[in-house]
């Protein structure tokens, strides 16, 4: 890796997604986040998801060449008219003729897919999940993912998840699992937590995920959470003094389903002092006004919509106030420009932290 110059012009996406993020943000965002980037030295290097549709031969030989892997690639579906739909492009399956490329001399790869319902779900899906464990023999997971949706959409195709539709999806993963666990294969998919926050079931166990090699796509993140929760408070010691902090929690729609959990295990740890626990942690659930839409998910809140919420809170009251970290990109701004300094400033009291199950209760108890 040290001997391939990196520093050309990244590869931008040259498809007109169906699902495209950026074609939902509203406008005036910073430019940065309008750009479509599908470039395989960031897919390697940060683990952006590419299409390969816009790779030639030099790019292949070159991925190969360096072992540029794994890779982080957006499948969706197999089927040529599904993948001209999703992908707004004709020449599509170029992107799968490279996968195949890839796989056949050894290059790993993590797939995504984004299912949208009535469109790439059903049967559709699972002719590709069966060919992705058939036919390739280097892929490491594949993500299952639901589509977001945000209220600058203009496509009335896309419709968002349910818990019923939500229920039928994880039912019909856990049985092509099943399948393949029968014939000693591979049985490396994975849906996103969302799927089980819209279905109310309760999410997989730790080992579940084996390798964790999507977490940053949102698979297994709220399961690992919870497991460092438990960590933290039965592996090291600690007991619940009465010696109460006010601890203000801010976190999303998703957010607060995976927060109640933990404080749940707090509950269930300490016992008679539910009651007082309730009177001294909140959770600040804050919906996603600057998109809309089914975006719930905490890492895209808005700096507007969390000073919006705080204000409505009498936050004087509170010890701290706990903001995600995770909503803050690498330049630490929000999506809409604030800055950790524009929350900070709002309260003395609030604090900025890791989104993680040990921080988590580190600022509880400390």
């Amino acid at each position: 890796m040290k001997s391939y110059n990196i520093s050309k012009k990244i590869k931008t996406c040259k498809n007109n997604c169906i699902f495209c993020f950026i074609r939902q943000l509203p406008p005036g965002l910073r430019d940065s986040l309008y750009i479509k980037d599908d470039d395989y030295l960031l897919s390697y290097i940060y683990g952006n998801f590419i299409t390969l549709t816009n790779l030639n031969q030099e790019d292949l030989k070159r991925i190969v060449k360096y072992r540029l892997e794994p890779l982080y690639i957006s499948v969706h579906s197999l089927d040529g008219n599904i993948r001209e739909n999703i992908f707004g492009n004709k020449r599509t399956m170029r992107g799968i003729e490279n996968l195949i490329f890839l796989d056949k001399n050894g290059i790993k790869t993590n797939i995504q897919i984004v299912l949208c319902p009535g469109i790439n779900d059903g049967k559709d899906l699972e002719n590709t999940l069966l060919a992705l464990n058939n036919d390739y023999k280097n892929i490491l997971s594949t993500g299952i993912v639901p589509v977001g949706v945000t209220k600058y959409n203009k496509n009335n195709n896309l419709i968002s998840y349910n818990k019923k539709t939500a229920v039928e999806i994880i039912n019909f993963v856990n049985n092509i699992k099943k399948y393949y666990k029968s014939f000693k294969k591979n049985d490396n998919i994975y849906l996103s937590d969302e799927f089980y926050i819209i279905s109310e079931i309760d999410f997989p166990p730790y080992n579940y995920y084996k390798n964790f090699y999507q977490i940053e796509n949102g698979i297994g993140k709220s399961t690992c959470f919870l497991k460092q929760v438990d960590e933290y408070i039965n592996n090291r010691g600690y007991t619940y003094e009465k010696k109460y902090k006010k601890v203000l929690i801010v976190t999303s729609e998703y957010g607060k389903v995976v927060i109640k959990k933990a404080i749940d295990k707090l509950e269930e740890r300490y016992g008679t002092l539910r009651q007082d626990m309730k009177l001294f942690l909140k959770i600040l659930e804050v919906k996603n006004k600057f998109l809309g839409g089914n975006i719930k998910v905490t890492g895209i809140l808005s700096g507007e919509d969390i000073k919006t919420n705080l204000k409505k809170e009498d936050i004087k009251k509170y010890d701290r106030v706990l903001i995600p970290k995770s909503i803050f990109n690498q330049d630490n701004l929000t999506i809409d420009n604030y800055k950790k300094l524009d929350l900070e400033k709002i309260n003395k009291n609030i604090k900025i932290i890791p989104e993680d199950g040990y921080n988590f209760i580190k600022e509880i108890y400390s």
